[in-house]
């Protein structure tokens, strides 16, 4: 008697659950039957493209050789871990980040505590400051690959106009390695500071002065007050906002595909690039798709961070 209770509970339990979930779909049947399109259609733009990538990844896809196609499992991937072009493009991903990233914090970092003070125009100011981060990338790449000409480009003539630069030696900003990469930083930089002072400020005029006053009024010099009241207080949304530019620059391909096309010698190709170049210049789909694929890993493992510390800002707040 008490065997067929105790088998009665789980399937009176499985009853119950069955009719607390017939009973949720029919009262919330209509805004599920609303969302379905939307539903479809994310899961085939979106959904779809990324599963059939992901598979790609997993065989030799060559579209020279389409009869070869045939899954090769991890070789993709062992491949590219033991290809030393492909650590290259690591590294140069890394340098781009980290320059474009640092530097777009600092200047944003500087904009937003001078724009924050009580000055004449600062509205007009803010608004000049934004031209960069409202510009059409592309345009404002390939503004910017014209002033870098050696030739013909505004900097160097500048440059030449004023004695700095021989004319007959001019400075190749986007032939030379170095100034390469150089050139890449400056341009990401002036493109994305503009975001880091919105950040800024939105975290500095979330202060009160009256902490600014308190500080003041203890004996604190600017830089102390900087150092101690304002610095620690923006310093959790500075962090999020670096994580979240990370990401994006990352991700950035029309950089360097507009400003040098990756060279000169690979010396500006990111991982990025080379996926593409992989997968539409090569026709080597399988491999350029698990380039691609470790970006995306790379950006979860970021993502993933970030919403972390997101979520714990909240939780704080």
């Amino acid at each position: 008697m008490q065997h067929a209770t105790t088998l009665s509970q789980p399937s009176a339990s499985a009853e119950s659950s069955r009719a607390r979930l017939r009973a949720h779909f029919s009262k919330y049947a209509l805004p599920y039957l609303l969302i379905l399109p939307s539903l479809l259609f994310l899961a085939a733009i979106e959904f779809y493209p990324l599963g059939v990538g992901i598979s790609e990844a997993f065989k030799y896809h060559n579209r020279v050789q389409p009869w070869a196609t045939r899954f090769v499992g991890f070789g993709n991937f062992i491949q590219a871990l033991q290809s030393h072009d492909v650590r290259q493009a690591l590294r140069t991903s890394f340098v781009m980040v980290t320059g474009i990233v640092g530097f777009s914090y600092l200047l944003g970092l500087l904009a937003g505590l001078l724009l924050n003070q009580k000055v004449r125009g600062r509205s007009i100011y803010r608004a000049l400051i934004l031209v960069p981060w409202i510009a059409p990338p592309i345009m404002a790449y390939i503004s910017w690959q014209w002033m870098l000409n050696d030739q013909l480009g505004t900097i160097n003539r500048t440059l030449m106009a004023i004695g700095l630069v021989d004319p007959f030696d001019p400075i190749i900003w986007l032939a030379d390695p170095a100034l390469a990469m150089l050139s890449v930083i400056v341009v990401g930089t002036w493109f994305r500071f503009p975001f880091m002072m919105i950040t800024v400020l939105a975290a500095l005029s979330a202060i009160p002065d009256e902490l600014h006053e308190a500080a003041a009024l203890d004996g604190a010099t600017a830089m102390q007050r900087f150092r101690d009241v304002t610095f620690p207080l923006i310093l959790p949304v500075s962090i999020i906002a670096i994580l979240l530019q990370a990401i994006w620059t990352f991700n950035d391909f029309a950089l360097t595909f507009v400003l040098t096309g990756g060279g000169p010698a690979n010396a500006t190709t990111p991982l990025i690039l080379m996926a593409y170049r992989e997968a539409f210049q090569r026709f080597n789909i399988g491999y350029g798709t698990a380039l691609a694929v470790i970006s995306l890993v790379l950006m979860l493992a970021l993502g993933s961070v970030y919403l972390r510390l997101q979520a714990r800002q909240e939780a704080d707040s």
